[in-house]
């Protein structure tokens, strides 16, 4: 799924049965955006497996679409927005041969270089991929928007024997890839039946498959965070393998069943019965003094012990879409954070420490067995929403603790000579009129307030975000302007302050065009201390903070329907709101239908620092079990 980069406060949700559906306002528009022709006897064959907005589209509307086509071959087509609706359909890349739905990759997205970056998998769960840059699978590739290669991929051969589209090689099975803000860096999320594992890649990286998998040796490229597929894991510790000095304890495996590295940095693991209690309880694996040992922070004094075991609780079985988190509604400790999905139904939370290196990882979102999330993503609004395979789309906000004015971008990068919008609203129902006054402090005059510098919220329209509208002025020069903009309320809440600066259009020329894919072969954060909202917490299934209503009572899916009270700034729900863009504060599923029919919607409350809502009805019904 995807918010159109236009201001419109449309999200558009890819189906794998071959329809991209509009949602607006709340509402699934009758005209899908495109509907391509798959056929259900060829489900584990066919479908759409990633989306993606050019980095133009405010100008172009070009919308990228990668897929498994009847022909059996992947391909990466185009579509323009043209009223809501794709036309001028257009192929990018074809000719790579697909395999299994499930092992044909998907990952597709943009990077910062303006070149459009895609995964191709290894087509089916029995194929293993040696060194062979002549084939496609099992590899990231880059591609120009218009499909040629560019000839500074690290692979190209013009015309040698290599896939000169190759950008990094060695993965199972890609299907979530997106940049790093700030870093440049490539995110790929790969799964296998052996680890679910998440890379930082750049070009030329080689990430071991099908050779290694969460063990890969100097001149691989190690994951950033691993974990094991399946439900539940224990290990245990030598007679004398808990030793705890200068405020780190270090446990000794008994066996090779495991070795520590199976457990990376951030892992959250349970440690009991430890003759010493001291050394029981929940702890983040810090380091790995040797393969069968790894250590947690302590500050105890110094003890040695044994005996006891670790358990590691389920994290999933099948690694999907990620993003990193840049919104305002969330605690400033949620910022840059890495968020992703897991098919089994979780939400995980990935924190980093100073060095960059990860910190923590937690679940703070599980509905399994059956949640089936593919993907996550930021709304206009800051919330974050969560799509899930069998048609549920939730919408995910903090409880808020206090009054506080909620903006949707705290880094906005503005085009020379354009502007960008930022969408502002209240964490709760005020009890008098609040004005938020928007200005400029600090910073280049060239980047200014264009609309929106004086908004008005009540206790009406507290959670309806409004637009700010901020622009940079042409200038003949090349260098990147900077400003600050504060958001000020006029009663005693935190003012709001937002970085801003330009994207030059001033751009080294690119590589000349080589005319084709040649080769194809046929084809610096510190998220601070923990919260509670990393602990692994227990969503529970989607009807626990309420009961599920009945689909055909909202027989119309625009009508208001107030659920709850003004004072409940984290229940309040309106039927008729959007998704997630211009109507926000919380909001009842609206009634959704495809062909599949209707389905049940209820709201929802999650514990802890979340709560929000679920927008249910049956976009798809599953057609086969993802393995």
């Amino acid at each position: 799924m995807g918010w159109v980069p236009d201001g419109s406060g449309r999200l558009f949700i890819a189906m794998t049965s071959g329809k991209v559906l509009v949602v607006e306002n709340g509402v699934v528009q009758p005209t899908p955006f495109i509907s391509e022709p798959f056929t259900e006897e060829n489900a584990y064959r066919e479908g759409i497996l990633g989306m993606a907005f050019d980095p133009d589209f405010a100008n172009n509307h070009y919308v990228y679409f990668f897929a498994a086509m009847p022909s059996i071959t992947l391909q990466i087509f185009r579509y323009t927005d043209v009223g809501g609706v794709g036309v001028n359909r257009t192929v990018i890349v074809d000719g790579i041969p697909s395999g299994w739905l499930d092992y044909d990759g998907g990952g597709l997205t943009f990077g910062p270089d303006g070149m459009l970056y895609f995964g191709v998998g290894i087509l089916s769960p029995y194929r293993v991929e040696e060194e062979d840059l002549t084939k496609p699978f099992g590899k990231i590739h880059r591609v120009r928007p218009d499909g040629s290669v560019p000839t500074d991929n690290p692979f190209h051969d013009g015309a040698g024997p290599n896939v000169d589209s190759v950008w990094a090689q060695g993965f199972c099975n890609l299907y979530g890839l997106v940049f790093q803000p700030g870093t440049g860096r490539l995110w790929a999320n790969s799964s296998s039946q052996r680890s679910l594992q998440i890379f930082s890649v750049s070009p030329g990286d080689h990430a071991g498959w099908s050779k290694y998998a969460n063990n890969q040796p100097a001149g691989y490229l190690s994951p950033v965070y691993a974990y094991i597929p399946g439900n539940f894991d224990e290990n245990w510790f030598t007679p004398t393998g808990a030793v705890r000095q200068n405020g780190v304890a270090t446990f000794t495996l008994d066996s090779d069943y495991r070795a520590s590295y199976s457990y990376q940095k951030g892992t959250r693991l349970t440690i009991r019965d430890v003759e010493d209690p001291s050394f029981n309880g929940d702890f983040y694996i810090t380091g790995h003094p040797s393969p069968q040992s790894f250590s947690v922070a302590q500050p105890e004094p110094d003890a040695v012990s044994g005996g006891g075991q670790l358990i590691r609780w389920p994290q999933g079985e099948f690694v999907m879409g990620g993003m990193f988190y840049e919104g305002t509604r969330f605690p400033s400790s949620y910022s840059g954070n890495y968020l992703f999905t897991d098919l089994r139904g979780m939400l995980h939370r990935m924190r980093f420490a100073a060095d960059g290196s990860v910190a923590t990882v937690d679940v703070i979102i599980n509905d399994e067995p059956g949640g089936s999330f593919v993907d996550v993503n930021e709304g206009p609004d800051g919330a974050l929403y969560v799509l899930s395979h069998h048609g549920r789309l939730l919408r995910v906000t903090p409880v808020p603790g206090e009054q506080a004015v909620v903006v949707s971008n705290a880094d906005v990068s503005i085009p020379e000579g354009g502007t960008k919008t930022v969408l502002v609203s209240l964490a709760m129902p005020p009890t008098v009129d609040v004005w938020v006054k928007v200005a400029a402090q600090g910073g280049d005059e060239d980047l200014t307030v264009v609309e929106g510098g004086s908004l008005r919220f009540t206790k009406n329209n507290w959670s309806v975000p409004q637009f700010v509208t901020l622009g940079a002025a042409q200038d003949a020069d090349a260098d990147v302007d900077h400003a600050s903009f504060t958001f000020t309320p006029t009663q005693a809440f935190p003012a709001v302050t937002v970085q801003a600066r330009t994207e030059e259009d001033e751009v080294p020329e690119e590589p000349a065009n080589d005319g084709g894919i040649a080769g194809d072969a046929g084809s610096d954060l510190d998220a601070g201390p923990p919260e509670d909202a990393g602990g692994l917490i227990d969503a529970g299934p989607p009807g626990d903070a309420g009961a599920l209503m009945d689909a055909g009572v909202l027989e119309d899916a625009g009508a208001l329907v107030d659920a709850g009270t003004d004072a409940d700034a984290g229940t309040l729900v309106d039927a008729g709101t959007d998704a997630g863009s211009v109507h926000d504060g919380g909001s009842v599923p609206v009634h959704m239908e495809d062909e599949s029919g209707g389905c049940s919607a209820g709201a929802t409350a999650l514990p802890g620092v979340l709560g929000g809502w679920l927008l249910a009805g049956l976009l798809w019904r599953p057609r086969r079990a993802r393995r």
